[in-house]
């Protein structure tokens, strides 16, 4: 009896380990680890996905603004999360004509922690709600309804649509103005997500 469990005492140094693996595995794939994207990387992905690089480090400016719903919402609420921001207006063809790539984008990455986070701009709260209702867009709308955010030059929206895509860090990685380029949901856009997703 004494010997046996010697032996059980001489075997845990070994099994120990082997327990604690099988403590630690869970039904499913195993998760993989992820390299970071270098920068130089991050900045090729972003031109070939049609978007203005920044030649500094710039951090996004925070503001809140009313949400359809009448809560406030601010910029920093989504940080940890990748960000389009999009200003846009309802008479604006070309930004029309870009949502419902962008609907499709945030509904295919949402559960990852992308969020598209649209402000209009100087419009009233009905006309933005009666549209956003008829479309059926769910991503978050916000409510410029002054032009204090979008049109001075905290985020400089002169032309709209002009499109802020920022980190997980809150950091403004690139810009696109107007709907010339690749789509929302093109091969490249895809692939330039997919990284800062992965950081």
């Amino acid at each position: 009896m004494i010997n046996a469990q010697r032996a059980g005492l001489r075997l845990l140094p070994f099994l120990l380990p082997f327990a604690l693996v099988l403590a630690s595995c869970s039904p499913g794939r195993a998760p993989v680890a992820r390299v970071p994207v270098s920068p130089q990387v991050l900045s090729d992905q972003l031109k070939k996905a049609g978007m203005d690089v920044p030649t500094r480090d710039i951090l996004s400016t925070d503001f809140t603004l009313e949400s359809l719903d009448g809560s406030k919402v601010s910029l920093s609420s989504f940080k940890g999360k990748v960000v389009l921001l999009s200003f846009w207006a309802t008479w604006c063809g070309p930004c029309k004509q870009e949502m419902p790539d962008m609907q499709t984008m945030y509904q295919k990455l949402k559960g990852r922690g992308f969020e598209v986070v649209a402000v209009d701009m100087m419009e009233d709260k009905a006309t933005v709600s009666q549209f956003v209702s008829r479309t059926g867009y769910t991503f978050p709308v916000l409510l410029d309804t002054t032009g204090e955010v979008g049109g001075t030059s905290l985020y400089d929206a002169r032309a709209i649509p002009t499109n802020y895509l920022i980190d997980k860090s809150g950091h403004i990685v690139g810009r696109k103005i107007g709907i010339d380029g690749p789509a929302w949901t093109s091969a490249e856009r895809a692939r330039l997500f997919d990284s800062l997703l992965s950081e």
